[in-house]
């Protein structure tokens, strides 16, 4: 696999009344996680849709935003090239899963991106993946429609799929938040390693400062911009911002 990298540059998020971000840069090379943090509803979740390239049509973007090497603001993820396209692992597990299409079906066309039947040994993989996700008989989990899981279990399935594709960026949206304490802690490990063990590019939006704590880098963002960005205890140090001082507080 080539090496997989993310340029952010001075990038701004709009709508026809008011910027909503501006100014972010920021960088993930391949192997690093990198963990967003900001308030509840400040906009996580769209920043990463922005870089992906599937914000609703009535936001606009201006600045950089380079996957690979290449240039992709404004590109819908549809039109671009397949190492272009993040794999994104959504909060939402409900309406993220194909209600109609068996979890089989849909983990197979993650890892082969096609609707034939996948050989032994990429069954084995999906299979081997579940077992580490904890599920305890993956063989039946395949033949079972996304109805037919728990809602903590339909959310290790998208993990799952993000897992399996061959992006080189990863973008999880909190992935865990439907999952208790123990389990979440073994996704994010696997998460982690995934990452740094198919060296693809990483950014987890966590409202879990321990979480963050572990990630390569931290990105700071409130109030439309960012506050810092770096190793995860530098960055918390290196502003004066509320949100960062109250977490500084909990690290204390």
């Amino acid at each position: 696999m080539t090496s997989a990298f993310l340029t952010v540059s001075d990038l701004s998020i709009n709508s026809p009344e008011k910027a909503l971000f501006e100014g972010i840069s920021f960088q993930a090379q391949a192997g690093e996680l990198i963990a967003i943090m900001g308030p509840s509803g400040i906009g996580k979740s769209m920043l990463t849709r922005a870089i992906a390239g599937f914000l609703p049509d009535t936001l606009s973007t201006q600045g950089s935003v380079a996957i690979n090497g290449v240039e992709v603001n404004n590109i819908p993820m549809i039109q671009r090239q397949p190492d272009q396209r993040p794999a994104f692992i959504f909060q939402d597990a409900l309406q993220a899963l194909n209600p109609l299409v068996s979890v089989g079906g849909q983990l197979t066309l993650a890892l082969t991106s096609s609707k034939t039947k996948p050989s032994k040994t990429q069954k084995q993989k999906i299979i081997s993946l579940l077992e580490q996700l904890g599920f305890s008989a993956p063989e039946d989990t395949l033949n079972k429609l996304p109805s037919e899981l728990s809602g903590g279990q339909r959310q290790r399935i998208c993990i799952a799929i993000g897992l399996l594709s061959s992006a080189n960026i990863m973008v999880a949206d909190e992935p865990t938040s439907a999952l208790d304490p123990i389990t979440e802690r073994e996704i994010l490990k696997l998460i982690r390693q995934s990452v740094k063990n198919n060296q693809v590019a990483g950014l987890l939006i966590t409202h879990d400062l321990h979480s963050a704590l572990e990630c390569d880098k931290l990105l700071l963002i409130d109030e439309g911009t960012m506050l810092a960005f770096g190793p995860p205890k530098e960055a918390l140090a290196a502003s004066t911002h509320q949100f960062c001082c109250s977490l500084r507080d909990l690290v204390a």
